[in-house]
């Protein structure tokens, strides 16, 4: 099983047009799940590798999303339940948490489409 370690930045979320900034590209074996939490850097224990910042920094993005897509829901159930939340401030609400939405997929496919490259170059 071949893994991305070490990427260090993204540039560009819109028009991106690969990845900038990889550092190192390691092949890792024997990376597992060990009860029940992945190993990034192939031990049981799960201790910190050189790609977990970058594993962190896209955990808080999606848990941000998350986060923001929930407050825009309940906003618009309030809203329709004859809550206090304003129609302006529901609609903002929504639409921020849709071009979030629409960032996160384009900048999950650029990574899909950065790793399938890197698993077609041949070594």
């Amino acid at each position: 099983m071949n893994a991305i370690s070490g990427i260090s930045s993204i540039s560009g979320v819109s028009g991106v047009s690969g990845i900038s900034g990889t550092s190192q590209v390691n092949s890792v074996s024997g990376a597992g799940i060990a009860n029940g939490a992945g190993a990034v850097d192939g031990s049981a224990s799960g201790t910190q590798a050189s790609g977990d910042s970058f594993l962190n920094s896209l955990s808080d993005a999606f848990g941000q999303l998350n986060s923001q897509v929930t407050s825009a829901d309940s906003s618009m159930a309030d809203f329709a339940a004859g809550g206090s939340a304003d129609l302006h401030t529901v609609m903002l609400q929504m639409e921020s948490a849709s071009v979030s939405l629409k960032a996160a997929t384009d900048v999950r496919d650029k990574l899909l489409e950065a790793y399938q490259e890197i698993m077609r170059t041949q070594v």
